[in-house]
């Protein structure tokens, strides 16, 4: 089995690496990637563990944002030289207690909006780690109230499988929208930074969007002439979608990676795409990779 597309506390992941690693190595997965949003914060802490008794090949990974048609969108780039990368201004330098500090602002927001849409949340609902999300702290918190019931059946679907952040927050129709592009970089100033650190890009999970053409959205990034490759397999794809991904990189000789995009418990499982019922073990994006 491999993910080549793992969260850590490094970014908006809930478990540590060592965490991580110990729940892969009995899962019997090989090979795994920590993809962390704009910043390399698992490498610095990687460098400076004893990997041997985990047996797991390890491949530098990240996910960074960029902005395309005035939306946040996101960038997969592997096997880097991470150090060199680290020096870049894209990369995340923010202290803890600024990072929490800007999603406190952002809670805040979506807090007002839940009292304009008749929903209870606790008045007293904070970010109390660097690597918590305004969007994912109060979709779990709204899950609490059984009062929340029907209005989050409607947006989040009975099982409350819908992303939160993908469908409200990042929505310009939404109440709920708040604009994360401000400041992005482009999706090629994404890709010559990865390409100028010795690394390949892949476009992350291009059908894991709300309220845009995907295929077009593929064929525009592809357009650029920046991607060596493709995310295929993914937690929110499915096999219709995987199989188009498969074709379409096929057909433009580009490369194929799969991940779980695993972040928590209960919202991803390690090693699985599509809804956590498709083993991530195919040989060819193995190969694709290294």
């Amino acid at each position: 089995m491999i993910d080549l597309h793992v969260h850590t506390i490094h970014s908006d992941g809930q478990l540590e690496i060592e965490q991580i690693l110990k729940r892969a190595k009995n899962m019997g997965i090989d090979v795994i990637s920590f993809c962390d949003h704009n910043v390399v914060g698992a490498y610095e802490e990687l460098s400076n563990l004893n990997l041997k008794n985990y047996g797991i090949q390890i491949i530098t990974g990240i996910e960074f944002d960029f902005v395309h048609k005035g939306k946040d969108f996101h960038m997969l780039g592997y096997n880097f030289d991470w150090r060199k990368l680290n020096k870049s201004s894209l990369i995340n330098k923010k202290k803890p207690n600024e990072i929490m500090e800007e999603e406190r602002k952002h809670l805040n927001f979506l807090k007002e909006v839940c009292k304009t849409q008749h929903i209870v949340i606790d008045e007293d609902l904070d970010i109390k780690s660097p690597n918590d999300k305004a969007s994912t702290v109060l979709k779990y918190h709204m899950m609490k109230f059984e009062e929340n019931s029907k209005i989050l059946d409607e947006m989040l679907g009975k099982k409350r499988e819908k992303s939160f952040a993908r469908g409200f927050v990042n929505n310009p129709k939404s109440p709920f929208f708040i604009d994360s592009t401000i400041g992005l970089p482009t999706a090629k100033e994404v890709a010559d930074l990865i390409h100028n650190c010795s690394g390949m890009v892949f476009l992350a999970h291009p059908f894991d969007y709300k309220d845009i053409d995907h295929k077009q959205y593929i064929q525009e990034i592809y357009d650029l002439g920046i991607l060596d490759g493709i995310e295929g397999i993914h937690t929110r794809h499915t096999l219709e979608q995987i199989e188009y991904i498969k074709e379409f990189c096929k057909k433009n000789n580009l490369k194929i990676s799969g991940g779980s995009d695993f972040h928590r418990d209960g919202k991803q499982k390690l090693g699985y795409g599509v809804n956590g019922t498709f083993e991530i073990s195919e040989k060819f994006l193995l190969k694709n990779i290294i």
